[in-house]
């Protein structure tokens, strides 16, 4: 229930209209706000009642609109006040549109199930159950960046991913291979487009192994051996398993990307804001040091293979073409947020058209190539 009943609300209001000037500002709900607004209260109330599992889902579907109702009349409020604002954060990249498609796309695809709690989430790798972060929380958590995510948006983080990085890396791997083997079934595995006016190119698939995964993916996150968030690739990463990952913020990464399934060769990256795209063609050492030091990529990262999966999952899904497909428009692409301790390598991903697959690899920090680059995210911490 919110904090203040609709009674509260109105008396509010109207204390507003007999406080303020004789012309006062057009700061104050209309009509039909207040009886939306009543509406919502009244049937809030009589759910409140009802503790089923619909119940309960009904009235955080209730509080939400309660939430966007609000939203609305502030940025009604800022118009008819005549004030130069710039486009709502959410409304600029369709925030709400982004989130309800996403989960109806991991619903769809059984990554996310029904809890105990009666609400959509994953069991992660501890066994417990983490649900699916709700649409206020990705709101509270952009409000606490809010500055940072402005610059961002405008810079081309635009794309949302809610990533179920709890759950078992080799878990989502099969997933991810068996998504692909269904598109390519349905005639639908596509190779990455410059412009979407682009002819469809199929692919051809390796149907007995659609992605291939080196052997170090393995378990290697829940033994410990994939390291998240390393300051530096060495013996000493500085970074953290993800069990304690898992104790800190939970088991969904929520982030902004920029909405980029071929990464720029070298000279290609475009610069957006004063903020150049990263391009291939530089080691992980030298993407890691350029993240730390250059100030146009403040609050930036590098992707884990959780994001990088569900990412690829994602844009096939929404647009039946695969990411990273380095002999046609793309490039390689490193995880610069996480590394194989065991072996000293660093993740890395691509479709590799010559064997048919999807490709999960790995490479020593000094690599180069002028097919490899790295694709990065901002995180929304809760």
């Amino acid at each position: 229930m919110p904090k203040e009943s609709f009674e509260q609300f109105k008396i509010g209001e109207q204390a507003k209209k007999e406080q303020g000037p004789k012309k006062p500002e057009p700061i104050f709900a209309t009509p039909e706000e207040l009886k939306e607004k009543e509406k919502l209260f009244v049937e809030l109330q009589e759910f409140q009642k009802d503790d089923s599992l619909q119940g309960l889902q009904r009235q955080k579907e209730i509080k939400l609109q309660l939430l966007e109702l609000d939203q609305r009349r502030l940025q009604r409020i800022a118009r008819e006040k005549g004030e130069a604002m710039e486009t709502d954060l959410t409304e600029r990249i369709k925030l709400h549109e982004q989130y309800q498609s996403q989960k109806d796309i991991l619903k769809e695809l059984g990554i996310v199930k029904k809890l105990r709690s009666g609400e959509l989430g994953i069991v992660g790798l501890d066994n417990k159950e983490y649900p699916l972060p709700e649409y206020q929380d990705i709101l509270q958590r952009m409000e606490k960046q809010k500055e940072t995510i402005k610059t961002k948006q405008e810079q081309g983080f635009t794309k949302l991913l809610l990533v179920p990085f709890g759950m078992k890396l080799g878990d989502l791997i099969e997933k991810y291979k068996e998504i692909i083997l269904k598109h390519h079934k349905q005639g639908k595995l596509l190779a990455t487009k410059k412009d979407p006016k682009e002819p469809d190119e199929k692919l051809e698939l390796d149907q007995n192994e659609p992605v291939w995964a080196w052997e170090q993916y393995k378990e290697a996150d829940t033994k410990g051996e994939l390291v998240y968030f390393p300051k530096e690739f060495s013996k000493n990463p500085q970074g953290k398993t993800k069990k304690e990952l898992i104790k800190e913020q939970g088991a969904w990464n929520v982030l902004l990307i920029e909405d980029l399934p071929n990464i720029p060769r070298e000279d290609k990256g475009k610069t957006i804001k004063n903020r150049k795209q990263l391009e291939a063609n530089q080691t992980p050492n030298e993407y890691l040091k350029t993240l730390q030091q250059d100030k146009q990529y403040k609050a930036e990262q590098g992707m884990t293979p959780e994001d990088q999966l569900f990412y690829a999952i994602l844009y096939l899904e929404q647009t039946n073409q695969v990411i990273d497909d380095y002999q046609g428009n793309g490039s390689l692409s490193f995880q610069l947020g996480a590394y194989f301790l065991a072996s000293g390598y660093v993740p890395n991903s691509f479709w590799y058209r010559g064997v048919r697959q999807a490709f999960l690899g790995g490479y020593v920090p000094g690599y180069r190539s002028d097919v490899c680059g790295a694709r990065l995210g901002v995180r929304l911490a809760p």
